[in-house]
């Protein structure tokens, strides 16, 4: 997916690299900057649309023009100090009466990221690496279903505090750990956010998200992750959880000529509210995924995955990315990861290094239909249970071609086909057509 990404090609700590900047047209170059500056300018900008109303209570589609604007600066004064900033415009455009708008598309002049990092290498002769961050930053952490940086978004989770990974590469094992606030991204009013209007984005009240992951080999698994996170938000927040999230990742990534698979398996406990007008409530539940793929050694370089994913109801995923899994967000964002099952496949193709293209078909189920979650991102609830539980299935098309260093462009499209739940539950739209939503997108850098 397109989105502002320069700012995580490399990383510092352990020198690996996501991408090699080589393009003449960059503001480093242009303005003969430093060896030890970097800075970069990103915009992106989209056209998103549907037609077909599927969210409760609406009863048409929408479109959108998203437009996301970074500057990236990065000063290296010595191997083991650096500094960087990120300044984030995410500005949407387009329907006067918007069926969905919030922070994910809007944030007007914020600082997204501020930090300093220091980099410790054989910490005290004991052969480890240790990296600490300070300040305000982004995360993506381990599948980033739990915490993540999500491309498709125009605007990104952010946290202020502490962050330290400690790695030995000889022996291939890594240990994150990290104590912070949220940010609260403002202003957070409907009205607010269809006109653009600036505020500063502030730490949300009462608040702390810390946790720990070990990664690294395991014996009978090419890589595995054991992690726990704790989450907890004030009165001031619409759920107000307290939440402790252990979980456990094995995989292995994809090869050619073989298989590869991957299994996460997510426990949680606490409290939380469904909304801001609901009493507290226990929290026990799960989350699951698995998947399994093959690489065929032909032209094109074909990938087949299957996938399963359930999460029982009022699971709480945190800090999430889904687009790639579940299909775009931006004015669509079909799914959370929660009261859901789910099993599907998709298919990858590359025909050149620069052009990628994929196709995908979901079935979506809820795992609880008289949950009072019901299908969150719809506001569709019913606890009597007797529009079932089949909310549908999606068929999903997406491509990218990196046509310059400097110029990349991508498009889509996704389909729902409603199931009962979808057409008959209390409030849902009367227009029981498939939803059809399409987006094209390019991207600059320099």
């Amino acid at each position: 997916m397109l989105g502002a990404v320069s700012s995580s090609r490399k990383d510092e700590l352990t020198g690996r690299e996501a991408w090699i900047e080589t393009s003449p047209w960059n503001l480093t170059r242009a303005w003969d900057l430093p060896d030890w500056v970097t800075l970069t300018f990103e915009e992106r900008v989209r056209y998103e649309s549907y037609e077909t109303p599927w969210i409760n209570g609406t009863s048409q589609g929408q479109y959108g023009i998203p437009i996301q604007s970074v500057i990236w600066f990065q000063a290296r004064p010595s191997e083991s100090l650096r500094y960087e900033i990120h300044f984030w415009d995410a500005r949407q455009y387009g329907s006067a009466d918007p069926n969905k708008i919030d922070t994910t598309m809007v944030n007007v002049l914020n600082l997204e990221q501020a930090f300093v990092a220091h980099i410790d290498r054989n910490l005290f002769d004991t052969g480890m690496d240790s990296e600490t961050k300070v300040g305000q930053m982004q995360m993506g952490v381990g599948s980033n279903r739990l915490i993540g940086i999500v491309p498709f978004k125009s605007t990104q989770f952010q946290y202020v505090g502490l962050q330290n990974r400690l790695t030995n590469l000889e022996k291939g094992w890594e240990f994150l750990s990290f104590a912070n606030v949220p940010m609260a991204m403002l202003p957070d009013t409907e009205p607010a956010l269809a006109q653009n209007k600036w505020v500063w984005n502030r730490p949300v009240t009462d608040a702390v998200f810390a946790g720990g992951m070990l990664s690294g080999r395991l014996a009978g698994w090419e890589m595995a992750e054991l992690y726990f996170y704790y989450l907890h938000e004030g009165d001031t927040t619409e759920t107000n959880p307290t939440l402790y999230t252990p979980g456990m990742r094995f995989y292995r990534d994809p090869r050619p000529g073989e298989f590869d698979y991957e299994v996460e398996t997510i426990g949680q406990t606490g409290r939380k509210r469904v909304n801001s007008d609901s009493s507290v409530l226990p929290v026990g539940a799960i989350m699951q995924h698995l998947q399994v793929g093959y690489t065929f050694e032909l032209p094109w370089m074909p990938r087949f995955l299957a996938q399963w994913d359930y999460a029982s109801s009022h699971f709480d995923s945190l800090f999430p990315s889904t687009v790639s899994e579940f299909g775009p967000d931006g004015i669509l964002a079909l799914f959370a990861r929660t009261n859901l099952n789910t099993p599907g496949y998709r298919l990858f193709l590359q025909p050149t290094e620069d052009f990628g293209v994929y196709a995908a078909n979901r079935f979506w189920w809820m795992a609880d239909p008289r949950s009072t979650q019901g299908w969150s991102n719809a506001n569709l609830v019913d606890t009597s249970g007797q529009a079932g539980s089949f909310i549908g299935q999606t068929w999903e098309l997406n491509a990218r071609w990196d046509a310059h260093e400097n110029l990349a462009f991508q498009a889509g499209w996704q389909v729902l086909m409603k199931g009962n739940f979808a057409q008959y539950a209390p409030g849902a739209p009367s227009d029981h057509d498939n939803v059809n939503y399409w987006f094209f997108q390019t991207q600059l850098r320099l």
